[in-house]
């Protein structure tokens, strides 16, 4: 008899009688930039349940202390009294059902916070949508209740058939990973690896439709034709127009991308934002179900440490440049430019020598995303290095094997990922890797991700018939060490590098360049270099804290480099392989 019984009155049973979390998101109080939100539970007989509110957002590695911006914290016929920072404990007084109602301040535009008005809201729900402990795993019905001049609401979660915008998902890792736009907005649609996908552009723009279409669908089709499947039901682009500003987030289902709402007519922005959209996209699988353990399940009250980011966001950033030359957004000769900029990025940066790449990933949280005027001399990034790191690693495995570092994603997203459903080591990873290359690849592990050593490019380049040649070798330029601003007036000091003329000399960060050799300073000082030759000695006169100071400080020979990489070998099969 039980056997018989269809899966659509399972489900209905399964859901009468589970506990659901039920949140209702209201905005009465939209045009303060407050958002109103309801969580009605169950209690389960406990006598004190704690209300939590995240202190940062996945694949944000900073702690933005979301909690500044709740208020009004309250539950109907119980006590709530906040403990720390980021938790209300609630206790019960023997009820069975309550509401806890609050009010969130919605003012930030960014892909990281959320932001309410009268004309919209995008609500990252990290950041807007509290939690109950010990509830994390609990099915949630999400009511949204829009303002009553908005068209749009959207959000990449299945709607259920109640009335109105109701939508379920199974846990709060899956409702905080999912974004919510609402107002009146423009969208296009598309299909992508048997996938619909939608795009909103929240804000106003000069783009055309037809064109985002048809480009999003380029980059959809070519990285789902690289992972062989699509892993989502529905999959939504969240293009975020602003008058200034950058960046954007991923989702389990969906990103964040923040354009410049005027600059879809330039050739060069619109290219770099449809970047931008290429590695979103591809954390889909790398980071959002590839993952490094301990990224997911998350802990949400604390800082999570992986000395892995590098390959969450470096083999992102290399993926993404690579999709925009495979779907034809860019020539060979302009993707080696490509990646002759990052190189000379990572290498006039003196922090190479300090940090390594493992040590970037672990350190994010207080050096990636709390930088200062000495971070160009103390570290590196995992998005300029680890971009390097694995343009050098899918050039190794290519260089020894038939394959290539797609094939280890790929294997990386069967195993792990589908097979095993869980996060991988560093050491997992470096077997994977020796496995597609046919060789141990630990040394060059050891050497890139570990170490602080020199990168050998020319050797694994010559491989496939490129040279990388620095052609500041030639120009014997000079160099002070010191990167400049005007300011009111006045030219200050914002960067000093470490092993520079201006160490010697004694200058410093913030210090105000009054004259040189008695010439009162009217531009930066560094546009003063090329007037100089290497061991010439210039006084420099300038003011700190207020007191007026003289030094002397002897030019040297600039150690920046100016890579150039060409192909040398019209008739390299390695390269021809790797792209075209």
């Amino acid at each position: 008899m039980y056997q018989k019984i269809s899966t659509s009155i399972l489900l209905l049973l399964f859901t009468m009688t589970s506990r659901a979390l039920n949140y209702t998101v209201s905005f009465e109080k939209v045009k303060s930039h407050y958002v109103s939100v309801a969580i009605d539970f169950d209690t389960k007989g406990k006598d004190y349940i704690n209300f939590k509110v995240p202190v940062w957002t996945p694949g944000s590695y900073k702690v933005r202390e979301f909690s500044k911006g709740y208020e009004n914290v309250q539950v109907a016929g119980a006590t709530v009294t906040r403990s720390n920072k980021n938790t209300w404990q609630i206790a019960t007084n023997g009820a069975k059902q309550l509401s806890l109602t609050y009010e969130v301040y919605c003012f930030e535009i960014s892909a990281r916070e959320s932001y309410a008005d009268e004309n919209y809201a995008f609500l990252h729900s990290v950041s807007a949508f509290g939690y109950l402990e010990g509830y994390e795993n609990e099915r949630i019905i999400l009511t949204l209740i829009p303002h009553s001049n908005w068209k749009n609401v959207e959000i990449a979660l299945p709607q259920t058939k109640a009335p109105g915008h109701v939508f379920s998902c199974q846990n709060y890792d899956l409702l905080a990973d999912s974004p919510v736009a609402l107002g009146s907005f423009d969208t296009v649609k598309y299909n992508s690896g048997g996938v619909p996908h939608t795009v909103v552009m929240v804000g106003h723009g000069n783009y055309d439709l037809e064109v985002i279409r048809a480009d999003f669908k380029k980059i959809s089709d070519s990285q789902i034709a690289m992972m062989g499947e699509h892993p989502s039901e529905r999959y939504t682009h969240f293009i975020y127009n602003v008058g200034s500003g950058g960046g954007g987030l991923e989702h389990l289902n969906s990103q964040t991308s923040v354009m410049q709402r005027w600059a879809y007519t330039n050739a060069i922005q619109y290219r770099s934002f449809l970047g931008l959209v290429a590695h979103e996209y591809f954390h889909l699988w790398n980071i959002k179900r590839i993952r490094p353990m301990g990224l997911g399940p998350f802990e949400y009250d604390k800082e999570v440490y992986t000395d892995m980011l590098w390959i969450a966001e470096g083999i992102t950033s290399y993926y993404d440049d690579l999709t925009l030359l495979r779907i034809g957004k860019m020539s060979e000769g302009e993707y080696l430019n490509v990646l002759s900029s990052q190189i000379n990025r990572l290498e006039n940066t003196p922090g190479k020598k300090v940090m390594s790449l493992a040590h970037s990933s672990i350190l994010a949280w207080i050096k990636g995303y709390l930088p200062n005027e000495e971070s160009v001399n103390q570290t590196v990034s995992y998005y300029n290095k680890g971009m390097i790191a694995a343009l050098l690693l899918d050039l190794e495995i290519r260089s020894n094997s038939s394959n290539s570092l797609d094939d280890v994603m790929t294997a990386l997203y069967a195993t792990y990922f589908k097979e095993k459903d869980r996060g991988f080591t560093h050491e997992e990873f470096i077997a994977v890797c020796s496995q597609v290359a046919g060789r141990d690849l630990q040394s060059f592990f050891d050497h890139t991700i570990f170490s602080t050593k020199a990168l050998d490019y020319a050797t694994i380049l010559g491989k496939f018939g490129l040279e990388i040649q620095d052609e500041n070798a030639i120009k014997e330029e000079v160099w002070s060490g010191v990167i400049s601003k005007q300011e009111e007036g006045k030219i200050i000091i914002t960067t000093i590098y470490s092993e520079s003329p201006a160490v010697s000399a004694g200058l410093s960060v913030n210090d105000e360049i009054l004259a040189v050799d008695g010439w009162r300073m009217e531009t930066v000082l560094e546009r003063h270099d090329n007037i100089y030759q290497p061991n010439d000695v210039v006084t420099i006169t300038y003011a700190r804290d207020g007191k007026i100071y003289t030094t002397k400080l002897i030019y040297k020979q600039s150690p920046k480099v100016s890579y150039t990489i060409r192909r040398v070998d019209q008739n390299n099969t390695l390269y021809d392989a790797w792209l075209r």
